[in-house]
């Protein structure tokens, strides 16, 4: 900057403030300093900035992973509201390994991240973490999901409405014999899929139908072979059901296939409901009935909860914001004729 300041005859303060965009710099002279930067390669010392402004202009990201479209699609949401606020991402992935999220979760700590935006690889792997996160005042908000023990902001998708949603849709079409391809050991399982089903089981109680659960004590991707293999053993061993509900649409998909291997129709003998409504699920034969996600809202939501938090302008309890699910009705599942009511929210 000295340089610069010399070659351009002003003082440091102005070559900061054309180079920063603040105060007054008439338009030739910051064009001047602009040119003259570009020559010399300058780039900004952001840590010292960082050490004398206190923040890094920075937010630490940590999820499952990419590889599941509904986090690649939620990520690029989060990176057009962080960016809007002026600050950028630091991207983690745990796949769903709860050491490695410790892990994570430490590094982005040491990096100086403003604050942080987390979905939890379980419901309570790294609960004490959380909670140390929580009473020390760092600013984080859980995505999609959370840990029930820790009192934090959350955003994320009425998981358990849109569990009814889907009941209701097979229960409207004559459907009293559900699959639920989940993980069997409820561990694995993160708040998300559980809330989805007790969606279902709300549902199922209420009509009087059977709920059963297919799979495998744990999952893996890809969640396609998951919905696959689990399906194909269920079918293969005997097992009946007029429905199966995938966690999601990858797992659904899967679960398509199964069936078209065995020659079971979808949905004239078994119907077929995913999760998230993936670009892909609607191109699938016969397109996926699914449910749809307000992703885009989830991140904005989420990042301006964190803003509030890094901002000190919030010191009152944590907030919980569940935003409306979307059924998307398609061919994997028989139309519906006749509307089933839903049960009454718990807090009516």
């Amino acid at each position: 900057m000295k340089e610069i300041a010399a070659r351009v005859g002003v003082s440091k303060t102005t070559v900061h403030r054309a180079l920063t965009g603040s105060g007054r710099v008439s338009p030739k002279t910051r064009a001047r300093i602009l040119a003259i930067a570009a020559e010399l390669d300058y780039t900004p010392n952001t840590l010292a900035r960082s050490l004398r402004r206190q923040r890094t202009g920075t937010l630490g990201v940590v999820t499952n992973g990419v590889s599941n479209s509904f986090y690649a699609t939620l990520l690029a949401a989060i990176e057009e509201a962080a960016g809007s606020q002026g600050y950028n991402l630091l991207l983690c992935c745990s796949g769903g390994n709860a050491e490695l999220e410790t892990e994570h979760l430490g590094l982005l700590r040491e990096k100086r991240v403003d604050g942080l935006l987390v979905a939890p690889s379980s419901s309570s792997a790294n609960a004490a973490q959380f909670e140390r996160l929580r009473r020390g005042g760092f600013p984080f908000v859980f995505l999609d999901r959370f840990v029930p023990s820790v009192s934090a902001d959350a955003v994320m998708t009425d998981h358990r409405l849109a569990g009814q949603l889907i009941g209701d849709h097979l229960i409207a079409a004559g459907r009293r014999r559900i699959g639920l391809i989940v993980p069997l050991d409820e561990s694995f399982m993160s708040t998300s899929i559980r809330e989805r089903i007790e969606g279902v089981c709300d549902i199922a109680k209420q009509f009087g139908a059977d709920v059963v659960r297919i799979g495998r004590e744990r999952y893996w991707e890809p969640l396609e072979d998951y919905g696959f293999l689990c399906v194909s053993e269920f079918l293969d061993s005997g097992g009946t059901v007029d429905a199966l509900v995938g966690m999601n649409d990858h797992v659904a998909i899967g679960a398509l296939f199964a069936c078209r291997t065995r020659g079971v129709r979808v949905p004239e003998d078994i119907a077929v409901t995913g999760y998230d409504d993936l670009d892909v699920s609607s191109f699938v034969t016969p397109r996926l009935t699914t449910i749809r996600q307000p992703t885009r809202q989830i991140a904005w939501e989420a990042v301006k909860l964190l803003m509030s938090r890094i901002g000190g302008g919030r010191a009152d309890e944590a907030v919980t914001v569940r935003l409306r699910p979307i059924l998307m009705e398609r061919e994997s599942t028989p139309a519906v004729r006749r509307p089933v009511q839903l049960l009454p929210p718990e807090d009516a």
